[in-house]
């Protein structure tokens, strides 16, 4: 059993984690069940010379290229805390929903490369010659990328460039983007400054026309440029202002109403078999004080199966009195507890008045401790007709699944979902019940998760380590806790079958005060000049907004076009329909994309390698090309000189048998974690050809019911082929 080195008796928690990309030496600490219940790594810094962010937020998703300088010195390979002889560690902290896309790393005498690919040709992939099987593995941490550098000389020199990308937080109306720029303690050389040390330049697409507005209270920043749909800043490196931490910068997007904006780019020049161009419409909330908010009749399905003992059911629950207290006197609410048994808080919804909320607070306590196996379908039932027995007027039904396992019957439940939703709403309700969904740990399959809340338009959310739990589950209700537009449609006048349009998310999601809508798509031959959006406000009154559509300009300054900002959207909706359909044909289809852009999903994977210097160039001008790369042949050692990389913080497909056995559910051993998938919003049906709308007011492309999905029935001829799509998959 391993226990805490006396000098790590009063040792600061900050070592416990990277603060920057870095080298760092590394120490694992094995969990011993006494003083920690999980693997912890203590992270001794090398000399930083260089920490340089070059930062594109487009819309809600930030993409980063990190290049960073580091000087290491002969005490720290000396280091009994190293990962291995004349070894270093590369960590960068990052937010679970981030997905690293590239690494490279160079010294005088080695380079190492980076390169997505298939898992089909990773099976003789070791990694020997990185460390990894040494006795110290790099460290395993859903919130940490980390790559041993291996044979570093003392005082060498290393340069290192990182890209990743990550969903911007969305918070009290503004778009948040924090880069991890805190230097740890001893990182800084002697005699330097901080503001001779960290270089960052910020870039801001936003999809109206006039410049976007930024806020940044942690650093001195001072304009570059701002034109139409862009604005640029950098750190002021004249500024004496400067304090050792994150860099934060907010992009506010209330206003006093509801605002709507579509930015489109041309469609892509050069041999491309997807010439359809690219768009982005966004809605955005309004402040909160000046709208009025839906009545909400929320029900809270809470898992109390045996793998949630401990934290994640601590974690839930503290989550569930969050959700009571953030009730109003118009709303009313229910709650089942289950496993392979259920209990409700009652038998109706329940107003929700100070009183009853108290006893519910009470009743948490008593009923939703862990126990059991997982049954998620008879409860979600159970709730479905309860909400449809006694509505409440004018509200929307709001269902939480909150669960750390896997079942075995995932693709009924998404099916029964379904055709909740392609039938018309119950007599009384003004609208279907929304799912909103919250996976922990590893063992769940987030993808089920994921759909499952895609088809009842609802929000979804995970947490990957029991110490999130309880702030993320509390992040998801508070911003789905004020729905403002239902039902939205989306009109695209003379959208015919051939403009081969494709959406998603597909269905739009509901517009909620802290979560605004994205949705990304492609048309062949480009959006008409206008377009128009509706939906349904909490006064029961039609909203609709008749929306010019903006050319792209991008200003000279972004690198990203429009078409990759979406494309992990764009994946996941691939990927979660060929689970759902289970079609290995569209897994393809999925690996191809992943290998044309060079992002990571469950079917590819992120590998780095050592290669002669002198072919550097050769591996780059190959991965410009995409698709299929067989890196084997550029690698120093051939395929044993691989090692695979865990590029994305999130969990995969899920895991039934554990989920059986009451293991703990992704808290722990936390190995296989990094590798897999995680899934920020935007799984939908790929491929849509819409209908023709007759104009902008009359039928309109996506209806309200029925076209949820690629296996739903067809839903007549306002979608034009969606049907046949949908014959496809339920045959």
């Amino acid at each position: 059993m391993a226990h805490r080195p006396p000098e790590m008796a009063a040792m600061d928690s900050s070592v416990l984690k990277p603060s920057c990309p870095g080298l760092y030496a590394t120490t694992i600490l094995k969990a011993d069940y006494q003083l920690r219940d999980h693997d912890e790594t203590i992270y001794t810094p090398a000399e930083c010379n260089s920490l340089e962010f070059n930062v594109e937020c487009h819309l809600s998703t930030a993409f980063v290229t990190c290049k960073t300088q580091w000087m290491v010195p002969s005490r720290l390979l000396k280091s009994s805390a190293n990962q291995g002889k004349n070894s270093c560690t590369f960590a960068l902290p990052m937010n679970q929903k981030g997905v690293v896309t590239s690494i490279s790393a160079k010294m005088k005498k080695m380079h190492i490369q980076s390169c997505v690919v298939p898992v089909a040709d990773t099976g003789k992939f070791s990694g020997k010659r990185f460390g990894r099987n040494g006795p110290e593995p790099c460290p395993v941490h859903p919130e940490v990328f980390a790559i041993a550098i291996p044979n570093v000389p003392a005082n060498e020199i290393v340069d290192i460039e990182v890209t990743y990308f990550q969903p911007l937080k969305f918070e009290d109306g503004a778009y948040i983007f924090e880069a991890p720029t805190t230097l740890p303690k001893g990182a800084l050389p002697q005699g330097a400054q901080l503001k001779d040390i960290v270089h960052i330049m910020t870039t801001v697409r936003g999809a109206r026309p006039e410049p976007v507005m930024v806020e940044c209270k942690s650093h001195p920043v001072t304009l570059v440029q701002a034109g139409p749909g862009v604005t640029q800043v950098m750190i002021d490196p004249r500024s004496n202002k400067w304090g050792n931490g994150n860099y934060l910068m907010r992009m506010p997007v209330w206003s006093p109403s509801i605002t709507a904006a579509a930015v489109q780019q041309p469609s892509p020049k050069g041999p491309t078999a997807d010439t359809r161009a690219p768009f982005i419409i966004s809605i955005s909330p309004p402040d909160p004080k000046s709208c009025a908010p839906f009545a909400r009749s929320v029900f809270f399905i809470v898992d109390r199966s045996g793998s949630m003992t401990g934290k994640p059911m601590a974690g839930a629950n503290q989550a569930l009195l969050a959700g009571l207290s953030s009730l109003g006197p118009q709303d009313t609410f229910n709650i089942c507890a289950f496993d392979n048994l259920q209990e409700y808080l009652s038998e109706d919804m329940v107003p929700a008045s100070p009183a009853n909320i108290n006893a519910a607070k009470g009743w948490i306590e008593g009923h939703c401790t862990a126990r059991g196996t997982t049954d998620i379908l008879t409860p979600l039932r159970a709730a479905v007709a309860i909400l449809s027995k006694r509505p409440l007027p004018g509200a929307v039904p709001l269902i939480y699944v909150v669960t750390d396992g896997a079942v075995d019957n995932e693709r009924e439940i998404c099916r029964y979902m379904q055709e909740v939703m392609s039938a018309p709403p119950p007599e009384g309700l003004m609208t279907h019940p929304r799912v909103c969904t919250f996976g922990i740990g590893r063992y769940c399959n987030h993808y089920f998760l994921k759909m499952l809340s895609q088809i009842g338009k609802g929000l979804s959310d995970a947490a990957y380590t029991d110490e999130r739990v309880g702030s993320q589950m509390i992040a998801l209700i508070n911003a789905s806790r004020t729905p403002v537009l239902t039902d939205v449609m989306l009109g695209i006048p003379g959208a015919g079958e051939s403009s081969k349009v494709e959406v998603y998310p597909f269905p739009v999601p509901d517009l909620y005060i802290g979560a605004p809508v994205m949705v990304a798509g492609k048309i062949q031959g480009g959006l008409p000049p206008a377009m128009s959006i509706k939906g349904r406000l909490a006064s029961g009154e039609e909203w609709e907004s008749t929306v010019p559509v903006a050319p792209d300009l991008q200003n000279n300054v972004l690198n990203i076009p429009l078409d990759k900002v979406f494309i992990k959207e764009r994946i996941d909706m691939l990927t979660a329909n060929a689970w759902l359909t289970n079609n290995k044909s569209a897994e393809a289809d999925v690996t191809a994309l992943s290998l044309q852009y060079g992002v990571p999903c469950p079917h590819t994977k992120l590998c780095a390698f050592e290669v002669d210097p002198k072919k550097s160039a050769e591996v780059e001008a190959a991965k410009k090309k995409g698709g299929a790369m067989k890196i084997a042949k550029y690698a120093v050692g051939g395929a044993a000189g691989v090692m695979v990389l865990g590029a994305l913080a999130g969990a995969d497909f899920g895991n039934v048998g554990a989920s059986l056995a009451n293991a703990a559910g992704g808290i722990g051993d936390l190995g296989s974690v990094l590798g897999s998938i995680n899934l920020p919003a935007g799984i939908a049906i790929p491929d849509i050809d819409l209908g023709v709308c007759g104009d902008m007011c009359g039928e309109i492309c996506e209806p309200v019911a029925g076209c949820l999905g690629p296996i739903l029935e067809p839903c007549g001829g306002c979608i034009g082929s969606v049907g046949d799509v949908a014959g496809d998959a339920v045959g």
